[in-house]
């Protein structure tokens, strides 16, 4: 088993320097793994440090910006709107800008998978061939389908078997 290496501090001079460093590479529109890469070496940091020097660079930059966040987000959407009506674009490059407005608009959640319909693929002859326990323990799924579709509790002693 290691033991863990002893917690240095840095001065206050050198984190004012690692976060001008920080904010240049994100100007750059370097990747954080690779500012996470060089930072780390350079001061001797672990990554996760890196990424808290990271979180707080973007939000000083963020800060100093003195147009609102909301006008920031409506002129890059009218941005990417106005490349859109570009004929010229190619179709990866009209991909990147529907999913950068995407982004912008707050639609880029991954979405939910269908649930599945509480009417199963019942016919009349299957369920008039069922056992009474087969008959009871569907009516509970098409019951605990019901409840998951409407949002509706599942009763904890289920009052639909009986």
């Amino acid at each position: 088993m290691t033991t863990p290496s002893p917690r240095t501090r840095i001065t206050r001079e050198q984190r004012h320097h690692l976060l001008q460093t920080i904010k240049a590479l994100l100007g750059m529109h370097k990747h954080p793994s690779e500012i996470k890469r060089v930072v780390s070496k350079e001061f001797q940091l672990s990554p996760r440090s890196v990424e808290r020097y990271i979180t707080r660079a973007r939000r000083e930059m963020v800060e100093s910006v003195t147009v609102p966040l909301e006008q920031m987000r409506a002129e890059a959407y009218h941005f990417y709107l106005y490349k859109l009506s570009n004929t010229k674009l190619s179709e990866r490059e009209q991909i990147r800008c529907r999913e950068r407005m995407d982004k912008l608009l707050g639609l880029d959640t991954p979405t939910q998978p269908r649930k599945k319909r509480f009417i199963r693929n019942l016919t009349l002859e299957k369920i008039q061939n069922m056992s009474v326990e087969e008959l009871k323990e569907t009516r509970k799924l098409i019951h605990k389908d019901y409840c998951r579709m409407t949002g509706q509790p599942y009763p904890k002693n289920d009052s639909a078997s009986r």
